[in-house]
């Protein structure tokens, strides 16, 4: 209908709600990935013989340990060539961060709002 809100500014949706939704998954996304890189550095270095033991990492991998589901927790610890061992369990986390990574880039560039 022609004339009908002539004069009256039509009230717009806050973007706000969008952008700090988009900034928060940012945020986590950000977080995995630190968390991802982190995990499988360890899981590197934990394959060299004695490297653990030089840079005081013990304790930490033993704390490490516990605070994993019991499910996965001491799954596939395997011998390396190296003189370590590759744990498959920190491999497994670190994948796991990496996917979580990817899926909140994913959703935080669908709640973006509109440019």
């Amino acid at each position: 209908m022609p004339g009908f809100n002539v004069g009256v500014p039509t009230p717009r949706v806050p973007r706000s709600a969008g952008r700090a939704g988009a900034i928060a998954l940012a945020v986590v996304s950000w977080g995995c990935r630190l968390g991802g890189i982190f995990m499988a550095a360890l899981t590197v270095i934990l394959c060299f013989a004695g490297l653990s033991a030089k840079l005081n990492l013990v304790g930490f991998i033993v704390d490490l340990s516990r605070t994993l589901p019991g499910a996965i927790a001491g799954y596939g610890v395997i011998t390396s060539p190296f003189g370590g061992v590759f744990r498959l369990d920190f491999a497994l986390v670190a994948a796991a961060l990496f996917v979580a990574d990817y899926l909140c880039q994913r959703a935080s560039r669908g709640v973006r709002p509109g440019r």
